[in-house]
């Protein structure tokens, strides 16, 4: 084993590179239009292929020398051709800021692109028909490998369109939109890895991309503001910026309407967007002290200064419906005054579209925007001298000729704090001369390092050993054309040697992959071995090799042999290099691949209960426990189950503990203090469960003689009640149960495979209606009676007349426009349980008769009078006068028109009827001859 703590030898096997940094040298932008930073001056570029109204990034080397570049959707390499799997990006060409690349931290040939879609309206309403792209993709990335296309670069197939969630996943309506149109980068505060930030209705995701690549679990920040979904796409327009300095960002929102709804005139609602600054910790990836700066505004562009004491906002004015852009503005805020709100300054108000404002490597602020009747929009503006106050910025428009390439809103965004403003530093191994340098290519006249120990420098490119390992805060201060620069700080990190496993390990693989059993060759997972050889400490990587030599000259660490390895002799000997992300320290062990005879492990199958869906819940524990014992396995035997054959070969993915299947073979994976021990199989077999109805509601009815109601077991499927066995919870063992009384009864019906369902009955008991009284309403204009009864929604109701007729059941307890005479009410159970009946009359008094002795109406008297009912009433009939001619008894026959033998002349009688519930009753009815 070689222990790395030469100094001497260290120096040799790393690489010092040149520190150029111009990754952002090169741009290409809207409609083949670029511009070209090396010499130290733009200089326009004509063979882009890029056609694009807005978003746009490009990516060069150190050395300023393009490698690709993408409008989001189409990635070409540095030869302007199309990347072989460079079509279908998930970004979009009108998405504001659609990609940012960033590069993979201490990996000189993968890159990430971040995209972002443009989040249509129409691809999130009820209607397909007027889907634009759909759907809306939101924030994804995809890898390029600068190696791949024999030096030119891919995207990786298996890295492509990576979705990374910016929305509540819960929340159906963010989910049609996900994500806005704003994305930037900043670099961490480790110095090494970056934050990719964007912002969606009220929080910042933030997504941190190390050496281990791109975390998707985002660190997120609730905003004060919110941008709502219901405005968009307008509401998802405008830019998204971090601060060269990595200490602020800046959101501008074209607008944060809460609905698309037109105005008035039918006209698009504008100034509602603002531009808010907020401060940045590269080391957490939180936003804090948020700074509304531009409110009832149309925003656009912003862009920070390269010392970030200004900031520049380009912004819209529409003509009165909205619909026109009359002019825009280009404004400046001095991010160093107490006040910054208060700052505010018009630099320049122009014809010119609010497009997209950017830093360059130069350090000026260049401008898209064009005059909407200007066809060739040819030219693109530049702000000189962004650190000045003011107009004296040296604001140029149209100050560059693009040629044949013509501008739009879009410039292509860059990790502005990597390529202007901080320094790096590499060997940050204990014992290490740990070296520092300027990532920038602007002229310094001087320089003071302070390496956070109590020591300085004013060297360029100082060494400096400490004498301690740990953190240290190290502070640059440079000086360019006779200004001190505010202070660049980073923490540091001085780490020690890890602590390895001294002696050569074995990893022990069964023999299983080959015609060969016992050839000692097989298909290793290298990875088995780091735990052991990290003595378990898990933020060690570790890369393998065949040989030290390898390992060492392996600098960046990215030569190393494939995890997934077949050895090509038996007992093959490779090395590990093991080592922290972002420290040059690192160890060497060693580790021998032995492939052992396999032992076939076949245990029993593994039954368990459907739980609904076709699934069921294996208990993994629980058969390694059975298969040790099933199989008189040795007690220093470990098992582990896998998917496939593959995973349990390899020992990866392993499946454990509780595991919900549907029927499938799983694979198995035996180790013992050695090594592989064996491998074999068994089937994880899911049993139906009782196919029965789970729930019942029965009735059993009052005013049955014994009652009494069978309960089944509701089993639904087509087998035989003697297949299963019941448990009802009266105790009962039968597959139906005989109940005379309201409740709930379960039962537990259970299969030959013992999977078990749960019925529940629920008993409830009917009551016969219970009339309490019919309360009458007659002799009036309209007849009618309201049925007073216990429970009157359980009962439906019927009335039978005197002359043989009836009513419809009905719900209602009120019948109105009875004809008089003596009915029958009939009230009925919902459930069918029976009938309760009462008798009533309704009186009625005729209007006249005709007593002329044709046996038709030569009486009268009052109908619904009977005399069982209404034995003691008494009827009696006056005259005009008031004189009494007649007194009626229920039983007779009524008055026949005269009056002691005499016939009584024909005119209006008058009748009064006292009834022995204490009713009585007056009126008048006429004699007709």
């Amino acid at each position: 084993m070689k222990y790395y703590y030469h100094l001497l030898l260290i120096l040799l096997f790393f690489t010092i590179p040149s520190f150029g940094q111009k990754e952002a040298a090169i741009w290409y932008f809207g409609n083949n239009a670029g511009l070209d930073f090396n010499s130290g001056s733009p200089v326009a570029l004509t063979n882009g292929k890029l056609v694009t109204k807005e978003g746009c990034t490009t990516i060069s080397d150190k050395n300023g020398n393009l490698l690709f570049y993408t409008d989001g959707s189409i990635v070409f390499n540095k030869n302007h051709q199309v990347m072989p799997n460079g079509y279908g990006l998930m970004g979009h060409n009108s998405s504001t800021q659609s990609a940012i690349i960033i590069p993979k931290p201490n990996n000189p040939y993968i890159y990430y692109i971040f995209t972002v879609d443009q989040p249509l309206p129409a691809n999130a309403d009820d209607n397909p028909l007027n889907d634009m792209d759909a759907p809306n993709n939101g924030l994804n990335y995809s890898q390029v490998d600068i190696r791949l296309d024999n030096g030119l670069g891919d995207v990786v197939i298996t890295e492509k369109n990576i979705p990374l969630v910016t929305y509540n996943p819960n929340d159906s309506e963010e989910i049609k939109y996900k994500c806005s149109e704003k994305i930037t980068a900043v670099q961490h505060g480790d110095g090494v890895s970056f934050w990719v930030i964007t912002h969606f209705i009220n929080n910042f995701y933030t997504f941190k991309i190390s050496t281990q690549g791109v975390n998707k679990i985002p660190v997120k920040t609730t905003t004060a503001f919110t941008i709502p979904i219901g405005g968009y796409l307008a509401n998802a327009i405008g830019y998204l910026k971090a601060s060269p300095n990595g200490k602020k960002v800046v959101i501008a929102n074209n607008s944060s309407r809460r609905t698309n709804e037109k105005g008035p005139k039918g006209n698009p609602i504008r100034d509602t967007g603002n531009v808010i600054l907020f401060d940045f910790d590269s080391s957490t990836g939180k936003t804090s002290n948020e700074i509304s700066l531009l409110n009832n505004s149309n925003p656009y562009g912003v862009e920070f200064s390269a010392k970030t004491k200004k900031l520049y906002v380009t912004a819209n004015k529409f003509n009165a419906d909205g619909e026109t852009i009359l002019e825009s503005s280009l404004i400046q805020y001095d991010l160093k005054s107490a006040n910054i709100l208060s700052s505010k300054t018009i630099v320049n108000t122009s014809p010119l579209i609010s497009g997209a404002l950017q830093l360059a490597i130069d350090e000026k602020i260049y401008r898209a925007g064009y005059l909407t009747t200007d066809f060739k929009r040819n030219k693109i503006s530049v702000i000189n001298n962004p650190e000045l106050d003011g107009t004296s910025c040296n604001y140029i428009p149209n100050a560059i000729d693009l040629k044949t390439g013509s501008i739009e809103q879009g410039l292509p965004p860059f990790i502005t704090s990597l390529f202007l403003y901080t320094f790096s530093h590499e060997f940050n191994c204990f014992g290490q001369a740990t070296h520092f340098f300027i990532n920038s290519v602007e002229t310094i006249d001087s320089v003071v390092w302070d390496f956070g120990d109590g020591t300085i420098s004013t060297e360029r490119e100082p060494y400096h050993t400490y004498l301690n390992p740990g953190d240290y805060k190290v502070t640059l201060t440079k000086t360019v054309n006779g200004e001190n620069r505010e202070p660049v700080e980073k923490t540091i990190t001085i780490f020690e040697t890890p602590n390895i496993l001294a002696t050569p390990y074995k990893l022990i693989q069964c023999d299983t992959q080959d015609t060969f059993p016992t050839d000692g060759l097989s298909i290793f997972n290298l990875s088995l071995a780091n735990e052991p050889l990290c003595l378990g400490k898990k933020d060690y990587e570790v890369n393998y090799y065949h040989s030290i030599a390898e390992a060492e000259n392996d600098t960046e660490n990215i030569q190393s042999l494939p995890v997934i390895y077949q050895n090509s002799i038996p007992d093959e000997t490779l090395y590990a290099k093991v080592f922290q992300a972002n420290s040059s320290c690192y160890n060497i062990a060693t580790i021998i691949l032995h492939a052992n005879k396999n032992n076939t492990i076949l245990p029993e199958p593994f039954n368990k209960c459907d739980i609904g869906d076709g699934t069921a819940s294996f208990d993994l524990e629980q058969k390694k426990t059975l298969i040790k014992t099933e199989l008189s396995l040795p007690a220093d035997v470990n098992l582990f189950f896998y998917s496939s054959k593959n995973d349990a070969d390899l020992g990866k993915n392993e499946l454990k503990e509780t595991y919900i299947s549907t029927s499938k073979s799983l694979f198995i994976r035996a180790e013992n203090t050695e090594g592989c021990y064996g491998t074999g199989n068994f089937e994880i077999i899911v049993e139906p469960s009782p196919i029965i109805n789970i729930l019942e509601n029965i009735i059993l009815c009052e005013g049955l003689e014994n009652p009494s109601i069978l309960l089944n077991s509701g089993i639904i499927s087509t087998d035989k009640t003697s297949d299963f066995t019941y448990l009802w919870s009266t105790g009962e063992i039968t597959p139906t149960i005989s109940i005379n009384k309201e409740g709930e009864y379960e039962v537990t019906v259970t299969n030959r495979s013992g999977c078990a369902a749960k019925r529940k009955c629920i008993v409830t008991l009917s009551y016969l209606p219970k009339i309490n009284n019919i309360i009458v309403h007659d002799l009036e204009q309209t007849n009618h009676v309201i049925i007073d009864v216990n429970n009157p929604n359980d009962y439906k109701y019927l009335i039978h007349f005197q002359n043989g007729t009836e009513t419809p059941f009905q719900s209602s307890t009120i019948f109105e426009n009875l004809p008089g005479g003596f009915h029958e009410l009939i009230a009925e159970n919902n459930d069918g349980c029976g009938q309760t009946t009462k008798s009533f009359a309704i009186l009625n008094a005729p209007k006249y008769f005709t007593p002329n002795g044709d046996t038709y109406n030569d009486y009268w008297n009052l109908k619904g009078i009977n005399s069982n009912i209404y034995e003691k009433a008494i009827i009696y009939i006056f005259d005009r006068y008031g004189k009494l001619l007649k007194q009626l008894s229920p039983s007779g026959l009524g008055w026949d028109g005269t009056y002691t033998g005499k016939l009584m002349p024909a005119e209006d009688y008058w009748f009064t009827i006292k009834l022995e519930d204490g009713r009585e009753a007056k009126g008048h009815f006429s004699l007709k001859r």
